[in-house]
């Protein structure tokens, strides 16, 4: 579970935001890595030098190396990770002209070594994301999806399906868990009156601002549910004017996705809320036991 968005202010800046929903054992915190950091992969050991800073969320893994769930680099590529319900189609056996990751590894690869969605969408070839059946360090199975975005606007999904990663061009602006991101869309036309021919003066605005007739949004906590609320409360959200509004906007949407600690229906919940600001490289992270947001920047 997860839930990603972006939100554009009407100076132009662009904001990429995202709740984390994982068990209470994992404890991120923000998390600097420096260019040139060197690394050692979970498959196999193979040595990485990122080209890089990476502002972002993590933690150090034991034994290993820095891992990053969300962040930023000096370019303003934005990477996230979010899981993806049961679907990951990853690699056994190792192609030799190309980099072998564990699924957890890719947004740390990502932000080291690319300077845009573009940039990105075109490495995607030199690496592989593996199962961990023949990897020197066991990471057990990674069922993860990834979102992306740049200071264009350009956002996509990044899906490892049949052993292959298929980029997913993203006009919405929200992602979620669940997999066929164009059965997603069609289900939001249930809610929304759909029209993303970019005509719209309003730069969040993907309908053509008629609802009548349209259903009300979902409640519960699905991946489907989360998506649509997100897009319909990001469809009615005010256009934020500059990078600090639109990180009080943004958090007010956030919330009506933030899933709480609950005694009997999962054992998951929102332990953290970021966001990271495109064009000024800014993080803003607030964790489940803390009202206050804080930021960070290189």
């Amino acid at each position: 579970m997860c839930t990603s968005i972006k939100l554009q202010a009407a100076d132009g800046s662009l904001l990429f935001a995202r709740s984390m929903d994982w068990h209470d054992d994992f404890h991120p915190d923000a998390l600097a890595v420096p260019a040139d950091y060197v690394w050692k992969t979970a498959y196999n050991g193979k040595l990485v030098e990122n080209a890089f800073a990476i502002l972002g969320v993590g933690r150090d893994q034991t034994g290993l190396h820095a891992d990053v769930s969300d962040g930023v680099n000096k370019f303003g590529l934005s990477v996230q990770k979010l899981t993806f319900s049961n679907k990951s189609g990853y690699v056994s056996v190792k192609t030799d002209n190309k980099l072998q990751l564990a699924p957890f590894e890719f947004v740390m690869w990502a932000l080291g070594n690319c300077r845009s969605v573009a940039d990105l969408v075109n490495k995607l070839e030199e690496v592989e994301l593996m199962t961990d059946e023949f990897s020197n360090y066991k990471f057990g199975r990674n069922d993860l999806h990834f979102a992306a975005c740049d200071r264009t606007g350009r956002m996509i999904s990044i899906e490892p399906l049949d052993r292959k990663l298929i980029v997913v061009e993203n006009p919405i602006g929200v992602v979620t868990n669940a997999p066929k991101f164009a059965r997603e869309i069609e289900k939001l036309s249930d809610y929304l009156d759909l029209d993303m021919s970019g005509h719209s003066s309003e730069p969040n605005k993907i309908s053509t601002g008629n609802f009548s007739g349209k259903l009300v949004w979902p409640g519960g906590f699905t991946p489907t549910a989360r998506f649509v609320r997100a897009a319909v409360l990001k469809e009615h959200a005010v256009l934020p004017l500059d990078e600090p509004s639109n990180v009080i906007e943004t958090w007010h949407i956030l919330n009506a996705v933030t899933v709480p600690r609950s005694a009997d229906r999962s054992d998951t919940s929102t332990i953290y809320r970021s966001a990271v600001a495109l064009d000024s490289c800014t993080l803003y992270l607030q964790k489940y036991d803390d009202f206050s947001i804080s930021s960070y920047k290189f």
